[in-house]
């Protein structure tokens, strides 16, 4: 009975130390098969995208207005700009990622910069998009963020230029007078 039970035991051990040493020589192991599967699934890059306007017909009527504005105060306009490139979480926080996958994706219609580039003041173009209660409660959450850090906000229908030229005016030229964002 001790020689069938070491026997046993024997052909236990030789199965399992042939199954490994057939997945370690097999080239379809785990890590060669993630490196194959790496390149095996790249896709195809050739017509399988198209060309994207920049911007709408509303946003590039906004954007040569406002660009008139900002040349007549030396300031520099800058358009689709990412919120992650205008705000960031503040580092060690043990919630930094939570607070970073919050703004990462999303972007401002407008950027207004001094003339150091420094940008000053965020400008977004308030289309019918934004009426959904979606979008509103997007909207909040980000004018909260941009404010928090210091930012002006102006939220425009249209552009009305002798509007927004004294809006401007007020944050670029008076900077200390208001710090709230116009209503």
């Amino acid at each position: 009975m001790e020689i069938a039970i070491s026997v046993f035991l024997v052909i236990i051990l030789l199965t399992t130390l042939i199954r490994k040493n057939i997945s370690n020589t097999d080239p379809t192991s785990k890590t060669d098969q993630e490196n194959n599967n790496n390149k095996e699934s790249e896709l195809p890059i050739n017509g399988y995208y198209q060309p994207k306007w920049l911007f709408s017909y509303n946003e590039k009527d906004a954007f040569k207005k406002l660009k008139i504005i900002s040349e007549k105060y030396g300031l520099t306009l800058l358009a689709k700009v990412r919120l992650f490139d205008l705000v960031e979480p503040i580092k060690n926080n043990p919630k930094y990622k939570t607070y970073q996958y919050k703004i990462q994706s999303k972007h401002v219609d407008f950027v207004l910069c001094d003339k150091k580039l420094v940008a000053k003041c965020i400008i977004e173009l308030d289309d019918t998009s934004h009426d959904t209660s979606e979008r509103k409660t997007r909207d909040e959450f980000i004018d909260k963020v941009l404010i928090s850090t210091g930012y002006r906000i102006l939220r425009i229908k249209g552009v009305d230029i002798e509007k927004i030229e004294q809006q401007v005016a007020e944050i670029f030229l008076y900077p200390n007078k208001t710090k709230s964002p116009p209503a």
